[in-house]
């Protein structure tokens, strides 16, 4: 009489688990492989946190096996770098955004922080405040280990000063209130001078800078370009159209 075949217990056999465990994985390997052939800087640093808290990491090492040099390219660094940045002034100033005196962007050709005139200067000068001080020298701190350039914008002011009110249109008013944020970021912040302009937008015709809605006059933009070109020694030009 022929045996019985064993009972077979019920459920999935335990091989195939580890094996269906392997076959994830490597799916998940080739998925991040494909996802990274066309590097983009902010989805490369989000993944970098994730695989960062997945394995309990709590700081970065860089390993150059090649003669000390990095194999990520310089302008990528840069890229990471203004990740970084953006993540830093918008803890920075999350408050000033939400009450309305500041506003944090990012485009194409940088990143850009408004400043409102009642957060930057105290009424009716152009004295800065002490706290504005502080929080410019941390940004000025940030941007020294970039070498991108920094470009500060004067937006036009229709409520100068009043020793500026009667000499300067609004526009001009704008570029010498970015000149006085300027100069700090120089001259406290210690950013090489070289790195940074001061300019003034364009007035379209029949613009009346009066006319916008804004309770608290955004008067300075500070732009963070992705360019890194620097002026030569001897050009101290300050670009303005007025």
């Amino acid at each position: 009489m022929a045996k019985k075949c064993p009972t077979c217990k019920k459920g999935t056999p335990l091989w195939f688990i580890s094996w269906a465990d392997m076959a994830t994985l490597l799916l998940c390997l080739f998925v991040i492989l494909f996802s990274m052939s066309t590097v983009n800087a902010t989805k490369f640093k989000k993944l970098q946190g994730t695989m960062k808290n997945a394995f309990g990491l709590n700081h970065s090492e860089q390993v150059n096996p090649v003669g000390g040099d990095s194999l990520v390219s310089v302008d990528f660094q840069q890229e990471i770098k203004l990740v970084q940045l953006i993540e830093k002034l918008d803890l920075m100033v999350n408050n000033l955004v939400d009450n309305g005196e500041a506003e944090l962007k990012e485009t194409e050709s940088g990143i850009f922080l408004k400043l409102s005139k009642k957060t930057l200067f105290k009424p009716k000068t152009l004295e800065i405040h002490p706290e504005s001080k502080l929080k410019l020298s941390q940004i000025a701190t940030m941007l020294q280990s970039l070498r991108n350039e920094i470009q500060v914008t004067g937006l036009p002011d229709p409520s100068p000063p009043p020793h500026l009110a009667g000499l300067l249109n609004p526009w001009a008013a704008g570029v010498v209130e970015a000149q006085a944020i300027a100069e700090f970021l120089i001259g406290e912040g210690g950013i090489d001078p070289r790195r940074v302009r001061v300019v003034s937008p364009a007035r379209k015709p029949g613009e009346v800078p009066g006319a916008r809605h804004d309770p608290h006059e955004f008067v300075v933009e500070i732009g963070v370009m992705r360019t890194s070109e620097a002026r030569g020694e001897g050009d101290s030009s300050v670009p303005a159209d007025q």
